[in-house]
């Protein structure tokens, strides 16, 4: 279990045990500290100010990655990210703060219902697009700025959290730094019933690729589920993954394909290209249509040698050679994904009007 991007997440207790004054945090801010909720910080790079280096020596040593910023829907992903691991933070500091005045109140012999013991933090589960976070799964796209928990019998959303009051059985449920997560299956299931389908096959294609679970580990863990709503849902994110897509861009485009009635496209499949000295294996192949659609996802060009160029030239090296043996390309950008241009081109193919 992990998040995608570990951060340095400190609380504002931590950064003053460094010596810092809450002057010396506010003048942080502007340089090298981002303030992600109320006494919550995140440290955003290496800066120049050596009085600085204790905040960001983990980022220079390698431990922690610095906060970048793409300019486009990965920030906010990033951002959902940090406020996850800032509660999850918070929650493991009140609670190490819980253990300690318990092991003082033993020492002392205070009694446990002594008024100036801190109180434990309610109980609460990461769930959802949080929970997704935490086991290193792929947020297709931004669909929602809210952390998501769940307590038992409460329902209510506030600015940056959305509290769900279902139950969650013990064995759906597992610890992580001071606070509990549901379960992978769990969370597949979840994020199934409320959310698109792109965003859930391309999260469970991510965890069938890197063998993480497996379809037969879901449905069991469905069947124990206490809720029933949207069950038909799950079972047809199950039915349109498939372990061989290698990124939420081709998710998305088998969930398009699915919603737009095409049928018969395989994905990663594998051509011998002798004369490129290299074998060539594209996103999606339609046999019957002779045809490949290829899926350029968020930032594909900068992947490989990290020269754009570089990978154009590959790319168009390629497609030559499929067009030389007979085959249509049709490239998607990820833009292309959320519209329907693209996908009116492939069904002009495949009715052969094209």
């Amino acid at each position: 279990m992990h998040f995608n991007i570990m951060y340095k997440i400190m609380t504002t207790q931590q950064i003053i045990r460094l010596g810092f004054t809450h002057n010396d945090i506010r003048r942080a801010r502007s340089c090298c500290v981002r303030r992600l909720s109320r006494g919550v910080y995140s440290v955003r790079h290496v800066c120049t100010v050596e009085g600085h280096r204790r905040l960001w020596a983990s980022i220079a040593e390698g431990t922690h990655a610095e906060f970048t910023m793409h300019g486009d829907i990965r920030d906010e992903i990033a951002e959902l990210d940090a406020a996850v691991m800032a509660r999850c933070e918070v929650r493991f500091q009140k609670q190490g703060q819980l253990d300690r005045a318990t092991e003082s109140d033993a020492v002392t012999g205070a009694a446990a219902s002594d008024k100036s013991s801190p109180a434990s933090p309610p109980a609460e589960v990461f769930s959802h697009i949080s929970a997704a976070l935490i086991h290193g799964l792929p947020i297709a796209y931004p669909v929602t700025h809210q952390v998501e928990v769940v307590r038992p019998g409460v329902n209510r959303r506030f600015k940056s959290i959305h509290v769900r009051g279902v139950t969650i059985p013990k064995h759906h449920r597992q610890g992580v730094r001071g606070t509990e997560v549901t379960t992978l299956e769990r969370t597949l299931i979840d994020v199934a019933r409320t959310y698109n389908p792109d965003i859930s096959v391309s999260m469970l294609d991510n965890a069938l690729h890197r063998g993480l679970t497996t379809r037969e580990k879901i449905l069991a863990t469905l069947a124990q589920c206490l809720e029933k709503r949207n069950t038909k849902k799950v079972h047809l994110v199950l039915d349109l993954a498939d372990a061989r897509r290698e990124s939420p861009a081709e998710s998305i485009a088998a969930v398009r394909f699915f919603q737009h009635g095409f049928v018969g496209f395989v994905p990663q499949t594998e051509f011998d290209a002798t004369s490129l000295r290299s074998k060539i294996r594209v996103d999606f192949c339609h046999k019957a249509a002779r045809l490949i659609v290829e899926i350029d996802g968020l930032g594909k060009l900068y992947l490989g040698s990290g020269v754009p160029r570089d990978e154009l030239e590959r790319e168009r090296r390629r497609e030559q050679w499929l067009r030389d043996q007979g085959w249509r390309v049709i490239r998607v950008s990820w833009k292309e994904l959320f519209t329907e241009a693209k996908f009116e081109e492939v069904r002009r193919v495949l009715m052969g009007t094209s």
